[in-house]
């Protein structure tokens, strides 16, 4: 499969630790994304190319929107919604007697519930296997599938019947049985298995035309694949750790993609990976010829400010 050549052009060239999170908020045309293990959160206007820290001293890992307007972000002691920096608040911390921590990426449901997993891997240490969480409109949370060592991107097929997540550590991409009256989930099955020398599958997002695109850390790019799990295209980019990606602008065809900084000598990584390539850090924009689809917004129960 040779690789796609499209342009890319850097949109926020700030070296982010781990630029992670997009979100595109088609009303006030902006994106939002995260620096994950920096405690900040950033916004860029499209209308005039400027980015500006949004928040500070808030660690997330993704955000979701509320159709009420705060956004609702997975951070390490669980869900929180953001309403101003100095009005966040606890959503979900606690599911079926397990702590909802440690928390990674997020995404709502055509209902309005939010799904999210747990980032429990570690290199040098035994850990427990992490889980996937659901969070229902009422504020009750579940688990919904465990055994997971990074939960990582999350998407849904254009007809809402399968569901998608990311194990990284395995290379691995599942697809779900997704019955959107009730939320569940079932049936897993592999998709995608990468192999090692592309790299981890980290973020995801679904265009319009059901193709489920992945960036590959430690592979310098992102992939496109069809419903099946066949490879449709690479996109190679100037840096070797992409970590999440989505489409927006007005007609959703736009791909941001956000990078890492962060050096991870990791056994994990490729055999010989050359550590003196650049890292990551700056956040991109792509043009790939299709387009996305709109995201779902949260409508969870958000506690009063004063609980």
């Amino acid at each position: 499969m040779a690789a796609s050549r499209p342009l890319i052009e850097v949109i926020d060239a700030a070296p982010l630790a781990c630029g992670e999170g997009p979100m595109w908020d088609a009303v006030s045309e902006r994106w939002l994304w995260t620096n994950a293990l920096a405690e900040a959160l950033y916004v860029l206007d499209r209308k005039t190319g400027q980015t500006s820290l949004l928040t500070q001293d808030l660690q997330a890992g993704s955000i979701v929107l509320h159709r009420d307007g705060p956004l609702v972000l997975a951070t390490g002691t669980g869900l929180r919604s953001w309403h101003g920096p100095a009005d966040v608040r606890d959503v979900a911390t606690m599911a079926e007697g397990r702590a909802m921590d440690h928390l990674n990426d997020a995404i709502a449901d055509p209902a309005g519930r939010v799904f999210t997993g747990q980032e429990v891997y570690s290199d040098d240490e035994p850990f427990e296997p992490g889980v996937l969480f659901r969070v229902d409109v009422d504020g009750s949370a579940w688990v919904v599938e465990e055994g997971l060592n990074i939960a990582n991107g999350l998407g849904f097929s254009p007809d809402r019947t399968t569901f998608y997540l990311v194990d990284s550590p395995i290379r691995t991409i599942y697809a779900y049985d997704y019955h959107a009256e009730s939320g569940a989930i079932g049936g897993r099955r592999t998709l995608v298995t990468l192999r090692v020398e592309d790299g981890l599958p980290d973020g995801l997002t679904v265009d319009e035309d059901g193709f489920i695109w992945v960036a590959r850390w430690f592979g310098g790019g992102i992939s496109r694949f069809d419903p099946d799990g066949h490879l449709e295209r690479r996109i190679e980019l100037p840096v070797m750790q992409p970590s999440s990606l989505m489409f927006g602008g007005p007609d959703l065809d736009e791909l941001f993609v956000t990078s890492a900084a962060v050096e991870w000598r990791s056994p994990l990584a490729p055999p010989g990976h050359d550590y003196t390539r650049p890292r990551g850090g700056p956040s991109f924009r792509i043009r790939p010829g299709v387009r996305g689809q709109p995201e779902h917004q949260a409508a969870i129960a958000l506690p009063p400010r004063d609980s």
